[in-house]
């Protein structure tokens, strides 16, 4: 079989092997509890966090105690939480570490060099990562559109004479996720204790969203001097949504530039493709030679640098 063939085939293989997994672990038991949640009058936010804990065993108890000692179980539960992934933090390290060990032998079973495998690895490592962020970006997003009509059902609950909790379990109860998810969870921490205060801070800072800080701290002055709430929250939703209107503009404006920027970033890695089905000999040798290889990396850093730049000069503070 051609080598190019062979790790095409075994790279998606690596890929449908984590895909599968990751759907078996989010898919069947987590809506068989969100059924019995359901069923009991409660959300799946309620009493649990976002990685599903009290619905399914830890599959992996050793990792757990691991990232315990490390002091990284509750960094990594947070930022899975903010990506939406009903998984535990040892599932997704479990994860990781399959991807990477397979991108790793599979490398090392075609090229046999230490260098290339153990950038695949890194890769590995690495892409999990990337998912996480993304589904986080794709994720805030979502819910700083739905941010502005979440607060005009709290003004206009709190103009029909509820209270500001009634209010906030009004949008619980008629917004979809991710924001119901998390007001709800703010409801919680106050049901359970917590002043408004604190359940407002713990909300911003699960969130980490410029336009839930604003919709955060005038309700903290609202509650602490008095004023009317709703008209605070009208005035918010506005600004909100012209800031959301500035940005969409300034994406259409830049928009050629962002898909210039992907295009001269993924043109050598596809011309390098195409090459090595072409003529194998004449790109073989780039990875079975020392300056080979030190040409790749000057490349590589060099179309990291470039991205980087592009990048930066298009990120606009609205």
């Amino acid at each position: 079989m051609n080598p190019l063939i062979f790790m095409a085939v075994s790279f998606c293989a690596a890929f449908l092997i984590v895909g599968a997994l990751l759907i078996w672990l989010t898919s069947g038991r987590w809506r068989i509890g969100r059924r019995i949640g359901a069923v009991s009058s409660e959300t799946p936010s309620q009493g649990q966090d976002a990685t599903g804990k009290g619905q399914r065993p830890d599959l992996f108890p050793t990792i757990t105690g691991l990232l315990g000692r490390a002091d990284k179980l509750a960094a990594l539960t947070r930022e899975i939480e903010r990506s939406g992934l009903r998984l535990r933090p040892s599932e997704f390290a479990a994860c990781t570490v399959a991807l990477s060990a397979a991108l790793l032998l599979l490398v090392w079973a075609l090229l046999r060099t230490p260098l290339s495998a153990a950038a695949a690895g890194l890769l590995g490592a690495f892409i999990p990562l990337i998912v996480l962020k993304t589904l986080q970006a794709q994720r805030l997003r979502r819910f700083e559109q739905q941010l502005p009509d979440g607060l005009m059902v709290i003004a206009s609950s709190l103009r029909s004479g509820y209270s500001v909790m009634r209010a906030i379990q009004t949008l619980g109860q008629e917004m979809g996720p991710p924001i119901s998810d998390e007001f709800r969870k703010a409801l919680d921490e106050i049901n359970v204790g917590a002043t408004n205060e604190v359940a407002l801070r713990h909300l911003a800072e699960r969130v980490k969203s410029y336009d839930l800080d604003l919709v955060a701290t005038g309700m903290l002055i609202q509650l602490q001097v008095g004023g009317n709430l709703a008209q605070i929250m009208e005035t918010v939703a506005e600004t909100i949504r012209e800031r959301q209107r500035i940005r969409g503009e300034v994406n259409i404006l830049t928009a050629e530039a962002r898909l210039s920027g992907v295009i001269l970033f993924l043109l050598p890695v596809v011309m390098a493709f195409i090459l090595t089905a072409v003529n194998r000999n004449h790109m073989i040798v780039l990875f079975t030679t020392s300056v080979g290889r030190m040409i790749l990396g000057a490349a590589a850093a060099l179309m990291l640098l470039g991205g980087l730049v592009i990048n930066r000069m298009l990120q606009l503070d609205v």
